[in-house]
């Protein structure tokens, strides 16, 4: 399982322009100084290389820590709200030539490894077409298998039978009115999106959504939201909304999780 973890690894950082990283540091030398030669450049990125899989060993042995303290404590592995946090707070920092696209890209690969690494059966439950499944891979990951089915129904119940550890459903239809006891709505996709672009897909659980830092309450309301709310969804006068945490829920309004702010591209 350690060798399926570093190759998940190993796969992710090669979308990483590490030349251009050195490029970038070159340039702000001195415009006048003559590049290095490609050997040497080259070396550089071998280097570079050891050191990325020196601090993914490293990684894998911290997770494999984490995991022996979930084993104990039954926690769940995906935990939505801490790999937003994780992410917006990559993205704060970042100064470097990567897009948010490819820093977002890289790190749910690293977590993918994580999550396989302390649940190697874990698996998604998608509901749609292609762009649902698209969605659900870009969200967790392509390492992370998918169980395909046509309709949101399906994928609950693969969810509560434990044949899935999370089902990824559209937001359209009504599968929400009836949403069973105990699953939340804990995330949305695409993660990287504007604050007012609406999301494509939901991810669904068994178990509450973790605190991110910045986020938002989904709940169930009939009738016009309140000011302040986002529509969802909507199936006759019954709607899918999300609302700023600290908010207090409509009167009449039924909570169905806690999700993650959308993350600026």
């Amino acid at each position: 399982m350690r060798s399926r973890y570093l190759v998940v690894f190993a796969w992710c950082f090669l979308l990483l322009p590490v030349a251009g990283v050195h490029a970038q540091g070159a340039s702000s030398e001195g415009a006048s100084k003559a590049p290095r030669p490609l050997e040497t450049l080259r070396a550089e990125i071998d280097r570079v290389d050891g050191e990325l899989l020196a601090l993914l060993n490293a990684r894998a042995g911290i997770v494999a820590e984490v995991g022996a303290g979930k084993t104990t404590s039954g926690g769940p592995v995906f935990r939505p709200g801490r790999q937003a946090a994780l992410l917006r707070h990559l993205l704060s920092r970042d100064g470097g030539p990567q897009t948010p696209q490819t820093l977002v890209q890289v790190w749910t690969a690293i977590i993918a490894g994580s999550i396989l690494q302390q649940k190697p059966d874990f698996r998604v439950a998608v509901a749609g077409d292609e762009t649902q499944a698209g969605l659900a891979q870009a969200f967790f990951g392509a390492a992370i298998p998918q169980s395909r089915v046509a309709q949101p129904a399906e994928t609950l119940d693969a969810l509560a039978a434990g044949k899935a550890d999370a089902a990824v459903l559209p937001p359209e239809g009504s599968w929400w009115l009836t949403l069973p006891e105990g699953m939340r709505i804990v995330a949305a996709a695409p993660l990287l999106r504007g604050a007012d672009a609406p999301p494509q897909a939901l991810i669904v659980t068994r178990y509450e959504g973790d605190p991110s830092g910045a986020d938002l309450t989904v709940a169930h309301m009939a009738g016009p939201p309140p000011a302040g709310a986002f529509v969802l969804a909507q199936a006759g006068e019954d709607r899918l909304i999300v609302l700023p945490a600290a908010a207090a829920l409509p009167a009449g309004a039924s909570r169905l999780g806690l999700m993650a702010a959308p993350l600026a591209p």
